[in-house]
């Protein structure tokens, strides 16, 4: 039995009388503080606090901050590479390489991810092929990324956007393959042009799959971009970490985590911000009402 058929025997309606229910684990003053978004957010300072004086506190007590530095020792750091201006310089360079990979890589994994889910004879025969090559260690193609590409941002480029391609191809094509074919013939039958059917219903209803795959891929764009400055680069943010691992710098390479990690949840938030403005046609709580069964 699969999960489409467990969803299909679910009852549209219990007629029987609900038991009590039992009170939610998250009720009471503090489920009410998370309920809202400041109370959220002032949870979220709260245990970002913790976790950075206990980190403080065992680099200070253990004397660990040759193998985790501390956030006094990040912060040392940061604050070095503002006032010489390499920080600016490096994160423009990788944002600009991360960039254009997830663009390059989002626009390609949607179209290859698009025509080949609603092709289905077409993806039946290159979905082998695709897999083939996404299982490949990527960070082996690293090396050949340089020769094909040469040491420039380039380089960077294009292995950001295969690691983004596939993200957003995987998540396009299953978000296409779920299109409701029965509704397609009706439109046509109604006289809704090819394009029509794409954007009205095809485009619309895998939408959250594509987002999930452009929330996915973010992440990996960066990823791409600092593997490649690892590789072979004289700036960006990937090489200041290399250069400060090479020296024994455990605060470079934890400052270097910290600015990367900031600016993927930076984009993400503004990601999600897009989300819910490109669908805010759906219905908040997703609520799906499933149809009635005949006897």
């Amino acid at each position: 039995m699969s999960i489409e058929q467990i969803g299909q025997d679910v009852p549209a309606r219990i007629d029987a009388p609900a038991p009590a229910v039992a009170r939610p684990l998250g009720a009471g003053p503090f489920g009410a503080m998370l309920a809202s978004r400041a109370g959220l957010a002032v949870v979220q300072a709260v245990i970002l606090a913790v976790i950075i004086a206990a980190w403080q506190a065992v680099a200070d007590g253990m004397h660990t901050e040759f193998w985790t530095s501390s956030p006094l020792g990040v912060a040392r750091a940061l604050a070095k590479w503002w006032s010489s201006g390499t920080l600016t310089t490096d994160l423009r360079l990788t944002l600009f390489e991360a960039g254009c990979g997830f663009v390059a890589g989002s626009l390609a994994g949607g179209i290859v991810g698009f025509v080949l889910g609603w092709i289905r004879g077409l993806g039946d025969v290159f979905e082998p092929f695709v897999l083939s090559l996404y299982t490949l260690p990527k960070i082996a193609l690293a090396p050949l990324f340089v020769l094909w590409f040469g040491i420039g941002p380039l380089n960077k480029v294009m292995f950001a956007g295969l690691l983004v391609f596939f993200m957003v191809f995987f998540t396009t094509f299953q978000g296409i393959r779920q299109v409701d074919r029965d509704i397609v013939a009706n439109a046509r039958l109604l006289g809704a042009s090819r394009a029509q059917i794409w954007t009205k219903i095809a485009m619309p209803y895998a939408a959250v799959w594509i987002f999930t795959g452009l929330r996915i891929g973010l992440p990996y764009a960066l990823i791409g971009a600092i593997v490649g400055e690892f590789v072979a680069a004289d700036s960006g943010v990937g090489f200041r970490i290399k250069e400060s691992t090479s020296y024994f710098d455990t605060a470079g390479v934890f400052a270097g985590l910290v600015v990367l990690m900031a600016v993927s949840l930076l984009f993400l938030g503004l990601l999600k911000i897009v989300e819910r403005h490109v669908l805010r046609w759906q219905d908040p709580g997703m609520t799906v009402t499933a149809p009635d069964h005949q006897a």
